[in-house]
């Protein structure tokens, strides 16, 4: 009679740490609010633009529901896109290896320092991230121009004659975006750094292991996740950014992000920048599995 009344919550399942779930409904009910949310806003949005990207250009009516491949395939064989997605993956690994090379060292100092030095370093490198993305990218305008900063300040001191091509090219975009994106690289850094034991720094210095073999066989081989994490949010956010290649890129340097608003906008072919969204979606998602297959637990 007792084992008969006792209360079902018992053979509830339950979390690793030993909690019990909710119920299945209940865990329905809270989770209702955002997947409305991201029904509304991001499912709904997407499969109209991919619907949008089988359909035909018409320069009368925009586009023409006559459903096919023929956007992805013009797109995938066309020399000129093609050289633009492999414009925008080098830019995406030039940014994500030049935010390691100086984020790391960066990195290894925030997690040294004392408590109040952290705190410091860590608001002055999240600093970035606190300024509009189009604020942050005008002041780089200012910087690099042909009139510029940088250029008058070399020109009066008798360095240079003309002024540098670090303005709309491939340099000023690389420059803004790592400006952008190296907080995102320091942040995923210091997350696992912190982790580590520093006995092991100590009993390889003990056993007479140079700075340089620790930082090579110890220290970065220990630091691998934090630096799939941050390379991971590096590329995929230099390869979707719009405002900043934009902007200090001007007409003589493009990504799929600038391309897609030009369709969009100038030329209104909808079809193919809705193809071109997929494909820079695409894109993103093999980068995540990539990540995923070489990063996994073991």
């Amino acid at each position: 009679m007792t084992m008969a009344t006792q209360p079902q919550t018992a053979s509830r399942p339950r979390r690793a740490d030993g909690m019990r779930l909710p119920p299945r409904g209940r865990m329905s009910t809270l989770m209702s609010p955002i997947t409305t949310f991201y029904a509304l806003f991001l499912l709904i949005p997407y499969c109209y633009i991919f619907w949008l990207s089988l359909t035909r250009y018409s320069s009368s009516l925009l586009y023409v529901p006559d459903l096919g491949l023929q956007n992805y395939v013009g797109i995938l064989t066309d020399g000129y896109y093609l050289g633009l997605l492999a414009q925008t993956i080098g830019l995406g690994l030039f940014v994500t290896l030049v935010s390691l090379l100086m984020g790391y060292p960066l990195a290894m100092r925030i997690v040294a320092a004392g408590k109040t030095a952290k705190s410091v370093l860590l608001i002055l490198t999240m600093t970035p991230l606190l300024v509009n993305v189009v604020v942050r990218t005008y002041a780089w305008l200012v910087l690099l121009g042909d009139n510029g900063v940088i250029n008058k300040v070399l020109s009066s001191i008798g360095l240079i004659d003309t002024p540098l091509p670090i303005n709309g090219n491939f340099i000023s975009v690389a420059i803004g975006l790592v400006h952008l994106s190296l907080p995102l690289m320091v942040l995923s850094l210091v997350s696992v750094m912190e982790k580590l034991d520093k006995g092991l720094f100590e009993a390889g210095e003990s056993l007479g292991a140079s700075t340089l073999k620790m930082l090579v066989r110890v220290h970065i081989p220990l630091c691998m996740q934090g630096i799939g994490a941050g390379s991971l949010l590096v590329f995929c956010t230099v390869i979707s950014a719009f405002v900043t290649p934009q902007l200090l890129g001007g007409n003589r340097f493009s990504t799929i992000s600038t391309i897609i608003y030009q369709k969009f906008t100038f030329s209104m072919n909808w079809p193919v920048g809705a193809a071109l969204v997929f494909v820079l979606l695409a894109l993103n998602f093999a980068v995540i599995m990539l990540h995923g297959f070489l990063f996994r637990e073991k």
